[in-house]
């Protein structure tokens, strides 16, 4: 099995690959009398992701690699310069100095770095390494991918239906030649939240798999973003409620779709284009959980950014949510936006109150939450009134998208059970095999993530284009916010894109 990297090389190799520093102080590369930060001019741009040097627009980079640097009869360069093997005192000359172990000049194209002794050391040990550190997951003639899926024996179905699609979506790659003649072999695991890490460990350390696709990670988010930085194991589209955002961003987790606080983001920004926030008044009612209480953070600080000053809190234990109480004391108030993150039912029980006591403000509500059966709650009084944010609708897949995901149903024999899920499964898909062709055959984790990285506008034909950027790890950044006729029964009634910031 193969020996994974210690925290001093990982550290190295991060500088290596990325010009990161583990010191947290800036090292710089100097290009003659030009200085610049050493994330510009990375040793891997120039030396490979292996060490093994290559040659562009004429300037060779020789092989780093710590055995070809301390040959023992040393280098005879294409220039004619010579010079013994290296040590890594003479090594750390040449990178901070620009001089080789005889003490000759080193050609013009190779930069100069300063950078913390401790970043060297780590480097070097890198560079021990760099030839054994190979992915795990990937040979000659395969790729092995891992998923992630709810417990089979649930009721629901659910987990047979993403595994069917993914199954047969891999099956199709293969038939037509793989990735560059690699097939894909797809290693699943199930079980509930409780076991979601664990098989995520498993995957990892036991099926040695060289990246991770699609599957369900709601309630563990944090500790699977975790334990895919610092395995530094790629995962692509994981379906999450609450996708893990900050800097520096997680490398390694690439989300499709915005999570609820990104939503509630969204209906704030509606909310605000159709009222003036100094005459309106807001309130926001809440579960008194933990998970809530984040979307209503956000809620509340989008609010405050846009102009509302006035913001009525109530949180209620899941238990004894009391709708007639909060109808009187918020009418009283003279609220006239309610931001809800209750469920359907709750939701459905706070409408028939207010209709009651004749009291219509505006409701907002994240329909994750409450479900599409609320368009048999809201009241006719309430046409107009109702607005639902979601991060994709049906119109969304294009004829194409839904031709081809009803041809991979149809020739495999499948039925279209949980649809969403299913789509939300081979658009994810889609996005790894379009990152791995563009891969080409010299196929790494790091390689993947860059790749990613600069992925803009991808259609999947399943859901809004796809977006990822160095700093960008969620690739739709928006919801639709969309209303319901309650009179016609017709829901989507309307909807209109609008985006998180």
């Amino acid at each position: 099995m193969r020996r994974g990297l210690s925290p001093e090389e990982k550290r190295g190799k991060a500088f290596y690959l990325r010009g990161e520093s583990s010191s947290g102080k800036e090292i710089t590369a100097m290009m003659g009398e030009i200085e610049v930060p050493a994330t510009t001019l990375t040793c891997s741009g120039c030396h490979g992701t292996r060490g093994e040097g290559k040659t562009e627009g004429g300037v060779t980079a020789g092989n780093i690699s710590w055995s070809d640097l301390t040959k023992p009869y040393g280098h005879a360069h294409e220039t004619g310069r010579r010079h013994p093997a290296f040590s890594e005192t003479s090594f750390v000359r040449t990178v901070t100095a620009g001089i080789d172990p005889a003490g000759n000049k080193l050609a013009v194209a190779m930069p100069t770095y300063r950078m913390p002794l401790q970043d060297m050391s780590d480097l070097l040990a890198y560079l021990k390494r760099i030839e054994t550190d190979l992915d795990p997951g990937v040979s000659e003639t395969s790729i092995v991918i891992g998923t992630l899926l709810p417990d089979k024996t649930a009721l629901t179905g659910l987990a047979q239906a993403m595994e069917d699609v993914l199954q047969a979506y891999f099956a199709e790659i293969n038939r037509s030649g793989g990735i560059y003649n690699r097939k894909i072999e797809l290693r699943l695991m199930y079980g509930d939240t409780t076991s979601t890490l664990t098989n995520m460990k498993h995957l990892i350390d036991d099926e040695q798999v060289f990246a991770i696709v699609s599957g369900l990670t709601a309630g563990t988010e944090e500790s699977i973003a975790a334990l895919s930085q610092e395995k530094e194991v790629p995962f692509i589209g994981p379906s999450a409620l609450l996708p893990q955002r900050g800097l520096p961003v997680n490398r390694y987790v690439f989300y499709l779709l915005p999570g609820l606080k990104e939503q509630a983001r969204t209906l704030v920004n509606f909310a605000a284009r159709k009222t003036d926030p100094q005459k309106s008044r807001v309130a926001i009612i809440c579960p008194d959980a933990d998970f809530s209480r984040g979307i209503a953070k956000s809620i509340e600080d989008q609010s405050k950014k846009l102009g509302w000053t006035t913001i009525t809190r109530i949180y209620y234990p899941r238990d004894r949510f009391n709708p007639s109480q909060y109808v009187t004391e918020l009418k009283q108030q003279g609220i006239d936006i309610v931001f809800h993150l209750g469920s359907g039912a709750e939701t459905g029980a706070l409408f028939k109150d207010a209709e009651a006591a004749g009291w219509s403000p505006a409701v907002y509500l994240l329909g994750t939450l409450v479900g599409r059966n609320i368009t048999e709650l809201v009241p006719v009084k309430m046409k107009d009134k109702v607005f639902l944010a979601f991060p994709t609708i049906p119109a969304d897949i294009s004829a194409a998208g839904a031709a081809e995901y009803s041809a991979l149903l149809q020739k495999n024999k499948l039925i279209s059970a949980h649809a969403a899920a299913q789509v939300s499964a081979i658009a994810a898909a889609r996005i790894l095999v379009h990152g791995l062709e563009l891969c080409g055959k010299d196929l790494s984790r790091e390689r993947l993530v860059t790749t990613l990285e600069g992925l803009y506008e991808f259609d999947t034909g399943l859901m809004p284009r796809i977006t990822f950027g160095p700093n960008r790890r969620i690739g739709v950044m928006g919801a639709y916010i969309v209303t319901i006729d309650p009179e016609k029964k017709l829901f989507p009634a309307s909807a209109e894109w609008i985006s998180v910031d």
